[in-house]
C-alpha cells in the first residue's frame, strides 16, 4: 500500500510542477474589481426592483462631485476642468455621460427663459452644487461603461485634473459612488500586493520555529504556497475577479493548508520513531482521517455562506470551499513525496530506534506506550478535580455571550470601511462640509397614464412635497423639477391667477426639457416625477430611519390634502438599498451560522459515534463565535461583511483541532486507557501541534491588521480572536466536558474502557 501511495504522491508532484506556469499566469493576470452595492441584492427583492425601475426611468444616479479649496463660481479652473473632462482626445465619451459645473447650472437658471436672480438661483443650488460658504463644484455623471470600469473613469478624472494649471490630483476633493467603488478596489489591490507576502513569510517563519527545522518549514511552505496559487487561479480561470471581499482568500487557504501540513509533519515525527521506510506515506495515512474530516468541516463552514442572499458573500463561500478542497487534495497526495524529499534524512539521523519493521501497521504508532508529559499529567489531574466548575463557567460564559448576539448591529456605510484619516473619508468630509450631503433618497411620484391632471397641478404637488421634505432636520438639500422652473404662484391674487394661466402652457412645453434633465420620466406606466433628498453619508443616522422620515414628510402632505391624491409614491436610491443590504447582513449571519452548525455537527457525531456526544463536543466549537460576536455586541461594535464571512469560516476552522484531539482521544480509549490517561496522552501528543497551528494561523493574519480597508482589518481581527478562543475551547472546555459526568456519553460504547 505504501509503495502505491509513494508512487501516487510522486506523480501528483510532477503534475503540479507542470501546472505551475498556468497557475502563475492566473495570479499575474487576475483582475481586481467590485460590484456596486445594489448588485449585491438578489433578484426579486422589492428594494432592488424599485431601484432598477428607477435606473430604467432616469438612468444611473451614480455620479462624482468634485471641488477644491477656495473654489468659487468665478474660478476659471471650473471651466478648464470641465473642458478637460470632455476632451475627445482622452476618449471621454465612452466613460462620461455629462459634466456640469456650478457656474453652468447657475447660468441656466439666470438666463432666459427662467431669468432668476443670482441670489434665487444660488439658493436653489445650495447644498447640492453650491455650499453655504459659496464653494462651487463640478458634478460628473458616467455612462454604464464608465460605471462598470470605475478604475478607467477615475484615471480619466485624475489625468484631467493634472491638465488644469493650479489644480492636480493632490488638490482635488471628490465624493460619489464611483469614487467609493474605486477606493475599495484600490485598497483591495494594495492589500493583495503589500500584505499577502508578509503574511506568508510570517507563517513560514513560525513554522520553522515550531518545527525546529528549516527543511520541514520549506516542505510545508511548498505545500501551502501551492494551495494559495490554486485559490487565486480558481478565481481567474472561472472568470471571477478579486474584490475587497475576496482579498483574504489566498491567505486563508495558505493558512489552512499550512496548518494541515504542520499537523501531518507532527505525525511524520511520530512515525519516524517506529519505522524506517515510507515515512511520508505512513504519516499521511495516520493523519488522513482527521485531516480529511478537518478539510470537509472547514469547507462545509465556508460553503454555508452560499445561503447568503448577498452575491459577494456567496461568491466568497463557494470560492473558498472549492479552493480549500483542491488544496487539501494536493496536501494529502503531495505530502508523502515532499516530506520524504526534504525531511527523511534529518529525521532518520536523529532517530534513536533503528529497528525497522515494515510489517507493523501504521495505526500501531498510536498503540505504543505514550510518555505523558509532567505538565499534561498535572494539568489533567487538576482538570479532573475541577471539571464541573470549568465546564459550568464555560457554558455560562457562552450563554451570556449568546444573549449579547440579540444586540448585534450591522453597518454597510462607506465611511465605516476606511479610517477617519484616510484620503477617501477626508474628501467626503470636505464635500459634506463645503457643499452639502452626498447620500440621496429618491422620492418618485408616479401619475397613472390615464390621469388628466395638468402639468401645473403636478408641479404644485412636487413643490409641496419638496418643501415638506426640506423642512426635515436630517435633509440638507432637495432638488426636483421645480428647481429648474419659475417660482409657482401660491395665492389667489389677480397677478398669480394671470401668472398661473400663462404657466399652464409653458410648463407643458417644458416637460421634454425636464425629461432630458432627468427630473421627469414618461412611459407606458405613466409619468414619473422625481425628487432627490440629500442626506449625510457621514452621520450616525440609519438610512432606514432617514427613509422613514422622508416617507412621513410625504404622508403629511397627502394627509393634509382635501382631494384624492392623484399619484403613487415610491422611495428608492442607493441609500435605501444600502439599508436593506445592512439588514440582510444580520439575517445572513444567523442563517449561515445555523447552516454551518447543521452541516458540521453530523461529522462530529460520526467521530463521537453518538448523537448527543456529537452535540456535546460541538460546544467548544460554538464557544469562539458566541464569545467574539457576543462581545462585539456588548461593546457596541457593528458587524460588517467581514464579520459575516468570519462566523462560518471560523467554525469550520475551530473544528480542525477538535477533530485531531478527538481522533487521538478515541484511539487511546479503544486501547483501554481511562479518560484521564486518554486525555493526558492526547494533550501530550496533540496539544503542541494544536497550539502551533493556532499561533501560525493568528500571526499569518497580523499584516492584515494594517490594511487600509477596515472590513479586511476586522476579518483579520475576528479571525485572530476566534482562533485564539478556539484553543480555550479545545484545550480547556473540551477536556472539562470529557472529564465531567456529561463526558461519559462521549465514550463510545463499543470501546472497552477502564473505569
Amino acid at each position: 500500500m505504501f509503495q502505491s501511495l509513494d508512487r501516487w504522491s510522486r506523480w501528483t508532484v510532477v503534475v503540479s510542477v507542470l501546472l505551475l506556469p498556468f497557475l502563475i499566469y492566473g495570479v499575474l493576470h487576475l483582475p481586481v474589481g467590485s460590484a456596486s452595492v445594489h448588485q449585491w441584492l438578489p433578484e426579486g427583492k422589492p428594494e432592488k426592483q424599485r431601484y432598477e425601475r428607477f435606473l430604467h426611468d432616469f438612468g444611473s444616479d451614480q455620479f462624482l462631485i468634485a471641488s477644491w479649496e477656495n473654489c468659487r463660481i468665478e474660478d476659471p479652473r471650473l471651466q478648464l476642468f470641465c473642458n478637460a473632462l470632455t476632451d475627445d482626445r482622452l476618449a471621454s465619451d465612452s466613460l462620461i455621460a455629462s459634466v456640469q459645473s456650478s457656474h453652468d447650472v447657475l447660468r441656466l437658471l439666470t438666463e432666459p427663459p427662467l431669468r432668476l436672480s443670482t441670489g434665487e438661483a444660488e439658493s436653489r443650488l445650495r447644498g447640492f452644487l453650491i455650499g453655504a460658504d459659496g464653494t462651487a463644484s463640478v458634478i460628473v455623471r458616467f455612462t454604464n461603461f464608465g460605471i462598470a470600469h470605475q478604475n478607467e473613469s477615475m484615471k480619466h478624472i485624475f489625468e484631467s485634473s493634472e491638465m488644469v494649471p493650479g489644480l492636480g490630483r493632490g488638490a482635488l476633493r471628490m465624493a460619489g459612488t464611483v469614487y467609493e467603488a474605486y477606493a475599495v478596489d484600490y485598497a483591495a489591490e494594495q492589500s493583495l500586493k503589500n500584505l499577502v507576502l508578509p503574511s506568508c513569510l510570517i507563517g513560514v517563519g513560525l513554522a520553522w520555529i515550531c518545527l525546529r527545522s528549516i527543511r520541514a518549514a520549506i516542505a510545508v511552505l511548498i505545500i501551502a504556497g501551492f494551495g494559495q496559487l490554486l485559490a487565486i487561479s480558481v478565481v481567474y480561470y472561472t472568470g471571477g475577479q478579486f474584490s475587497a471581499v475576496l482579498i483574504v482568500l489566498p491567505t486563508l487557504v495558505f493558512m489552512l493548508t499550512l496548518s494541515g501540513a504542520v499537523h501531518l509533519m507532527n505525525y511524520y515525527r511520530d512515525v519516524v520513531q517506529w519505522h524506517g521506510d515510507h515515512l511520508g506515506s505512513r504519516a499521511m495515512v495516520l493523519g488522513f482521517k482527521p485531516s480529511l474530516l478537518s478539510s470537509i468541516t472547514t469547507s462545509l463552514g465556508m460553503a454555508s455562506l452560499a445561503v447568503s442572499q448577498l452575491a459577494p458573500v456567496r461568491e466568497f463561500g463557494l470560492y473558498s470551499a472549492a479552493s480549500l478542497s483542491l488544496a487539501t487534495v494536493f496536501l494529502l497526495l503531495g505530502f508523502p513525496f515532499i516530506s520524504d524529499w526534504f525531511c527523511r534524512t534529518i529525521y532518520t539521523k536523529a532517530k534513536t530506534c533503528t529497528e525497522v519493521d515494515s510489517e507493523i501497521p501504521v495505526d500501531d504508532v498510536a498503540s505504543h506506550p505514550v510518555s505523558i508529559s509532567p505538565f499534561a499529567a498535572s494539568y489533567v489531574l487538576w482538570m479532573s478535580r475541577n471539571a464541573i466548575w470549568v465546564a459550568s463557567i464555560g457554558l455560562l460564559l457562552m450563554a451570556f455571550s449568546f444573549y449579547g448576539l440579540t444586540y448585534l448591529k450591522s453597518s454597510t456605510k462607506f465611511e465605516d470601511m476606511f479610517p477617519a484619516n484616510s484620503p477617501t473619508v477626508r474628501d467626503m468630509s470636505f464635500i459634506e462640509r463645503h457643499i452639502g450631503p452626498i447620500a440621496s433618497i429618491e422620492v418618485l411620484m408616479r401619475f397613472p397614464p390615464d390621469s388628466d391632471l395638468e402639468v401645473l397641478d403636478r408641479t404644485q404637488w412636487v413643490d409641496r412635497i419638496s418643501q415638506s421634505i426640506q423642512r426635515l432636520p436630517d435633509v440638507g438639500a432637495v432638488m426636483s423639477a421645480v428647481s429648474y422652473l419659475p417660482k409657482l404662484p401660491e395665492t389667489g391674487s389677480i397677478r398669480d391667477v394671470t401668472k398661473r394661466s400663462v404657466m399652464r402652457a409653458k410648463l407643458k412645453e417644458a416637460v421634454p426639457t425636464l425629461v432630458d434633465q432627468g427630473w421627469v420620466a414618461e412611459g407606458v406606466g405613466g409619468q414619473v416625477w422625481r425628487i432627490t433628498a440629500k442626506v449625510s453619508a457621514l452621520s450616525d443616522d440609519d438610512y432606514g430611519a432617514l427613509t422613514s422620515h422622508v416617507a412621513q414628510a410625504v404622508k403629511s402632505v397627502v394627509a393634509a390634502s382635501d382631494i384624492p391624491v392623484p399619484f403613487e409614491s415610491e422611495f428608492t436610491g442607493l441609500s435605501p438599498v444600502m439599508h436593506e443590504t445592512q439588514m440582510m447582513l444580520l439575517k445572513d449571519f444567523g442563517a449561515s451560522f445555523t447552516v454551518a452548525f447543521i452541516l458540521i455537527t453530523p461529522v462530529m457525531m460520526l467521530i463521537a459515534r453518538g448523537f448527543w456526544a456529537g452535540l456535546l463536543i460541538m460546544i467548544p466549537n460554538v464557544l469562539p463565535e458566541t464569545l467574539v460576536f457576543g462581545g462585539m455586541a456588548w461593546l457596541g461594535f457593528h458587524l460588517d461583511i467581514a464579520g459575516l464571512l468570519t462566523a462560518s469560516v471560523a467554525m469550520g476552522i475551530a473544528v480542525n483541532d477538535t477533530l485531531h484531539f478527538m481522533n487521538w482521544y478515541a484511539r487511546r480509549l479503544s486501547l483501554g486507557d481511562s479518560r484521564i490517561d486518554a486525555i493526558g496522552d492526547t494533550m501530550t501528543s496533540c496539544a503542541v501541534a494544536m497550539f502551533h497551528t493556532m499561533l501560525i494561523s493568528c500571526c499569518s493574519m497580523l499584516p492584515f491588521l494594517f490594511a487600509e480597508f477596515i472590513p479586511t482589518r476586522q476579518f483579520a481581527c475576528l479571525m485572530i480572536a476566534m482562533l485564539g478562543s478556539s484553543i480555550l475551547g479545545d484545550l480547556v472546555l473540551l477536556p472539562a466536558l470529557l472529564l465531567s459526568p456529561l463526558g461519559r456519553c462521549l465514550i463510545p460504547k463499543i470501546f472497552a474502557v477502564k473505569k
